[in-house]
C-alpha cells in the first residue's frame, strides 16, 4: 500500500487538454517546477487523494506464551510480524522524503502531459473498432485504470461513402478546372492571343468574393475539411499562377487578377498569416516579372512591369482600419501611385500593405497599454465572450454546465 501523499486517484479532464500539451516538460526537471503544475492538478481536481488503511501499521499482539503451546512456533510469528510491521513502517518513512514525492510529482505530470499531447494530436488518427472493444472487455472484465480515462467520442470518426465520394468529386473537379484553365493560356499564348476565356473565370471569382459578407471564411472552425482542403489548392494555384512567366504562364491580365482573387481569400479568412503569404507572392511576382521583362526587350522593361489594381489595394487598406477598429488618419510612408491603367506597381503595394499591417499592430499594442493604464475609460463598444464552467451558473448562460468555444453573452453587455 502506497501512503497518502502518492495513493492518488487520477481523473484528467478533456477540456484541459489544450492547456497541458502547450506547457514545457522541461519543468519536471525541477523539484519547484514539478510541484507547481502537480499542484495545478490538485487544483482542477484532476488528481484526488484517497485515504488508506493502516491495518499494516498496526504492531503484532505479543503472544500469551502459555505451558501448553509451542513457544517455539510462537516466537518465529511473532518475529515475522515484527519484521512485517518494521518492513512497512519503513516503506511509508522512505515515501514521505523529498525525493520520493518530487519523483512522484514528476511522473503525474509528464503522465498528463503525454496524455494531453495523445489525445489532441495522435489519437485522432487511431481507429478503434467497437466490436472488438466490447468483446474484449467482456471477457477478460477488465475496468480500465483511472490513468487512461475513457475519451468522450470512444474512437476516431470515420468517413462515410458520401463524404468520400464529396471529397473525390470537388478534388477531381479543382484539378479539371486548374489543367483547364493553364491549358487555355498556353493555347492563347501561341494560337489565338483574344480567345483567353482564363481572365473571365477568375474575374467572376473575384467578384463573387467581393460580395461575400467580411471575415466569411475567418472562423475555420465551421468550415468541413473539405472546404478547408479547397482553399488551401486555390491557394496554392493562385500563387503559382501569380509568379508564372514565359510562354506556358498566364498572361499579365491573368497574373493580375489571380494576385487580386489571392488578396481577396487573404482578408476574408482575416488572417496575418495569409496577408504575409500575400507579401511574400506579390513581391515574388514583381521579380519574376522584372527579370523576364529585361531578358526580352530592355527598352520596355519600365512599361510593363507587373502591377495590381490601385483601388483593390485601396479598398484593402481601409478594410484592414475599419475591421481593427482604426481611428484617425492613417500614417504611412509609402504612397500609392496610380498609372494611366489604374494600377500601381507589385513592389508598392506589397510595402504598403506591410507597412499598414505594421502600423494597425503599433495601434493595438498603444490600445492595451491606454487600456490597462486607465481601466475606468469609456470604450464605445463592449462586446463580452465567456467560456469554461457553469456548474454555478456563473457565466449566466442558461443550464450549460460547460461552455468549450467562446460564445458571445448578452449579460456582460455594460461591462467597463
Amino acid at each position: 500500500m502506497v501512503p497518502c501523499q502518492t495513493h492518488v486517484l487520477l481523473k484528467w479532464q478533456e477540456h484541459f487538454n489544450s492547456s497541458w500539451a502547450a506547457e514545457d516538460s522541461v519543468q519536471t526537471a525541477r523539484r519547484h517546477g514539478a510541484a507547481v503544475l502537480y499542484n495545478k492538478l490538485l487544483y482542477n481536481k484532476e488528481v484526488v487523494t484517497l485515504a488508506q488503511p493502516i491495518q499494516e501499521l498496526v504492531g503484532p499482539r505479543l503472544p500469551d506464551f502459555e505451558c501448553e503451546s509451542n513457544a517455539s512456533a510462537e516466537k518465529e510469528e511473532y518475529l515475522s510480524s515484527l519484521l512485517h510491521s518494521q518492513r512497512w513502517l519503513a516503506h511509508r518513512m522512505l515515501t514521505q522524503t523529498s525525493y520520493t514525492l518530487g519523483l512522484h510529482h514528476r511522473l503525474v505530470v509528464l503522465q498528463r502531459i503525454y496524455y494531453a499531447l495523445h489525445s489532441k494530436y495522435h489519437d485522432k488518427f487511431r481507429v478503434q473498432l467497437p466490436s472488438q472493444s466490447t468483446d474484449s472487455g467482456a471477457e477478460c472484465g477488465q475496468i480500465e485504470p483511472a490513468s487512461e480515462p475513457c475519451l468522450p467520442g470512444g474512437a476516431s470518426k470515420i468517413k462515410s461513402g458520401t463524404d468520400v465520394l464529396i471529397e473525390m468529386g470537388v478534388r477531381t473537379g479543382l484539378s479539371l478546372l486548374f489543367s483547364l484553365l493553364q491549358q487555355n493560356w498556353r493555347y492563347a499564348a501561341s494560337v489565338h492571343p483574344e480567345s483567353v476565356l482564363c481572365n473571365d473565370v477568375l474575374a467572376t471569382a473575384s467578384s463573387v468574393l467581393a460580395s461575400l459578407p467580411p471575415l466569411s471564411l475567418a472562423n475555420e472552425n465551421k468550415i468541413p475539411s473539405v472546404g478547408l482542403d479547397c482553399l488551401a489548392q486555390v491557394a496554392d494555384f493562385l500563387k503559382k499562377t501569380s509568379v508564372s512567366s514565359g510562354s506556358g504562364g498566364a498572361d499579365p491580365t491573368g497574373r493580375r487578377l489571380a494576385l487580386e482573387l489571392l488578396l481577396g481569400l487573404a482578408m476574408q479568412r482575416g488572417s496575418l498569416k495569409f496577408l504575409l503569404e500575400w507579401v511574400e507572392v506579390a513581391l515574388a511576382a514583381s521579380m519574376s516579372s522584372s527579370t523576364s521583362t529585361l531578358s526580352s526587350s530592355p527598352s520596355l522593361s519600365s512599361q510593363q512591369s507587373a502591377g495590381v489594381g490601385f483601388d483593390v489595394i485601396h479598398q484593402t487598406l481601409f478594410q484592414m482600419r475599419q475591421y481593427s477598429g482604426f481611428r484617425g488618419d492613417a500614417v504611412n510612408t509609402q504612397v500609392l501611385k496610380k498609372d494611366a491603367d489604374g494600377l500601381c506597381r507589385l513592389s508598392q503595394a506589397a510595402l504598403c500593405l506591410f507597412e499598414e499591417i505594421c502600423n494597425l499592430a503599433s495601434y493595438c499594442l498603444c490600445s492595451c497599454s491606454t487600456d490597462a493604464a486607465a481601466p475606468g475609460t469609456e470604450s464605445d463598444t463592449v462586446m463580452v465572450y465567456v467560456w469554461g464552467s457553469n456548474s454555478s451558473h456563473q457565466l449566466a448562460e442558461g443550464t450549460l454546465e460547460k461552455i468549450l468555444l467562446p460564445k458571445l453573452t448578452q449579460g456582460f453587455s455594460d461591462a467597463q
